[in-house]
């Protein structure tokens, strides 16, 4: 849940800034299948000194074959393990090793089979976990969801209507395409569940190849950061846990995960929110369809508008800060790089700034009290997400000392009373790295 913490004025208009938690996170995945899941699995781990992961669940291969491999989830652990100590230098955040092996959890290799006697480890659990937490669980889904269906199921026989809704009420999935045909079900049936479909647009379990916002992991915008060669030279060699990425996700040279969207927006980078899909961040952009229902966005990038652009946008700064966290695994502190730490008027974090203003007034931001972990000099682009701003990018922005400062004055009709306001801030290291600070400015009553 967000709790709202701190309040202070940007002139006499108040701003809010919500405190973030650690996204709870249960990972379904059909690893053994297409080679992508292997890639996801080890950005995942060395991000989850960000993530409350809950569960790891192999579920069935699917058209791959009808089994399930928890043991590769398991090598990837024990190789996370050897490396623990040199991540604990750079964070303190990180699980420990025997913490994920207990949360590996197997499901059933049978992707149909669903209902009575037919409950497994992980479909138990996950029920388990669900019912037990206080606060949203983000479901992730990388392959099938007949696990989390069996729990659902299991969830619709032993409560009340009143308590499925609120066990259901807690859940957020992201699930990659539609591979086992669980989704029209679980969506009819639980419609209390806040449902983001990434590849919606049929035809096909995964939609359209053109606009499957997952894609953008690997396709359109600047694809120099992702080939093979881009694999050997920046994944390999960086421990254990860097030689159990493949070279290649299936059909793909290099670097593909497309599965890798639906944690990367969970991150706490000040651009994401994770329960805000419609926002836009590194795991792209979703639009509300109908009630809880969320589809694939479009934004433009390099003059064409397309879903895919929603991720790629994003993709030079999520591949150096893989990189960054790559040199984590086997580099002391003092010679690897660290995101820079931005503030803004006052409140550091990575929680977005809500402000309330009026038509016509002036906002004044400033971001001087930035630092950088490193030391490293930082430069600011303060720019309009116009995709959310109606054409915001039409508001004049005048920055001041060396871009730390931004001033705005707002126009005497504001499109949708809502624009959002991007701080990206990119620092000299190597690889550089980027940190943003989203403020969205409200004109509405």
């Amino acid at each position: 849940m967000r709790a709202y913490l701190l309040l202070i004025l940007v002139g006499i208009l108040p701003v809010v800034a919500a405190a973030q938690e650690k996204p709870a996170v249960i990972v379904l995945t059909d690893i053994g299948g297409d080679s992508d899941d292997e890639q996801s699995l080890v950005r995942l781990l060395l991000y989850s000194d960000q993530l409350d992961l809950k569960a790891l669940c192999a579920t069935s291969r699917l058209g791959h074959g009808h089994d399930t491999k928890p043991e590769l989830i398991l090598n990837q652990v024990k190789a996370y393990g050897k490396i623990y100590p040199n991540l604990q230098l750079h964070s303190g955040g990180y699980p420990k090793p025997e913490y994920l092996e207990s949360v590996i959890k197997d499901g059933q290799g049978d992707p149909a089979s669903l209902g009575e006697g037919f409950d497994t480890e992980a479909s138990a659990f996950i029920f388990e976990t669900i019912d037990k937490a206080d606060h949203p669980v983000h479901v992730i889904i990388w392959g099938g969801q007949r696990e989390l269906a069996q729990a659902l199921w299991k969830a619709r026989k032993v409560k009340s209507k009143e308590e499925l809704a609120s066990f259901c009420k807690k859940i957020q999935v992201h699930a990659i395409g539609d591979q086992d045909r669980h989704r029209e079900w679980i969506m009819n049936d639980f419609r209390d569940i806040r449902y983001i479909a990434a590849g919606f647009i049929f035809p096909g379990n995964f939609g359209l190849r053109q606009v499957a916002t997952f894609r953008g992991m690997y396709m359109t915008g600047d694809v120099s950061m992702q080939d093979r060669q881009w694999v050997e030279a920046h994944v390999h060699g960086h421990g254990p846990l860097s030689e159990c990425y493949p070279l290649d996700g299936h059909g793909t040279d290099g670097m593909k995960e497309g599965d890798s969207p639906s944690f990367l927006g969970l991150l706490a980078n000040g651009l994401n929110m994770p329960e805000k899909p419609e926002w836009g961040g590194w795991g792209g952009r979703f639009r509300l369809l109908s009630g809880n229902l969320y589809i694939d966005a479009h934004d433009f990038l390099d003059g064409t508008l397309n879903e895919r652009h929603t991720v790629s946008r994003w993709r030079p700064a999520f591949q150096n800060a893989f990189r960054a966290r790559l040199d984590w695994c086997t580099s002391p502190y003092a010679e690897a790089n660290h995101a820079p730490e931005v503030t803004v008027n006052g409140l550091p974090g990575t929680a977005p700034l809500e402000v309330r203003a009026k038509p016509g007034e002036t906002l004044r931001f400033d971001a001087s009290p930035t630092t950088d972990p490193d030391r490293d000099e930082l430069s600011f682009r303060w720019f309009w997400y116009d995709e959310l701003s109606g054409g915001g990018s039409c508001i004049p922005l005048k920055t001041s000392s060396g871009g730390k400062k931004c001033s705005v004055r707002l126009p005497g009709r504001v499109p949708g009373d809502t624009v959002h306001l991007i701080l990206e801030v990119t620092d000299t290291g190597t690889p550089v790295l980027t940190s943003y600070r989203r403020i969205v400015i409200h004109t509405g009553q």
